[in-house]
């Protein structure tokens, strides 16, 4: 079975519960081809996510972002009206002037549509770890609540 097949199985099975898959593996492991090959065979809907960053959301007050993305995002979400949204670039949403609660944000998107996200990171210790390159970000969240399927 190739890792696509295997992929498309995981995410099968989760859309009764809705939620957000993560799909983790060092860089250049093929999480963003395996994403693209099922979005192209099962006509899921593959969203860079610098599209969720509208001159809309950017026009809210940084102090209300947090709070109103979920609804913002959702519509954008909703738009695509697939059962299915693959997440990519998700780093994009860890830019410190958005103001966003990733985590809370995804677990609320999460209720609406089944969401899977390319992580830009690593798992260790039971959290998916991010850090930028250049030291200025670090991000840690824990991995409860969320599916995790590496990529080999």
């Amino acid at each position: 079975m190739s890792q696509t097949e295997e992929f498309v199985k995981i995410v099968e099975a989760a859309k009764e519960s809705k939620g957000v898959i993560f799909v983790t593996g060092k860089p250049g492991s093929g999480k963003s081809k395996v994403l693209r090959e099922a979005a192209e065979d099962k006509k899921w809907d593959y969203v860079d996510c610098r599209l969720l960053i509208s001159e809309e959301f950017l026009a809210v007050p940084k102090e209300e972002r947090n709070e109103k993305a979920p609804a913002m995002m959702g519509e954008a979400l909703a738009s695509y009206n697939s059962e299915v949204i693959l997440l990519d670039r998700l780093q994009t949403l860890f830019v410190p002037v958005f103001n966003l609660d990733v985590a809370s944000l995804l677990k609320e998107l999460g209720q609406k549509f089944v969401l899977v996200a390319a992580w830009p990171g690593y798992v260790k210790d039971g959290m998916l770890c991010y850090d930028k390159f250049d030291g200025t970000e670090s991000i840690r969240i824990p991995q409860d609540g969320f599916t995790i399927w590496n990529v080999d």
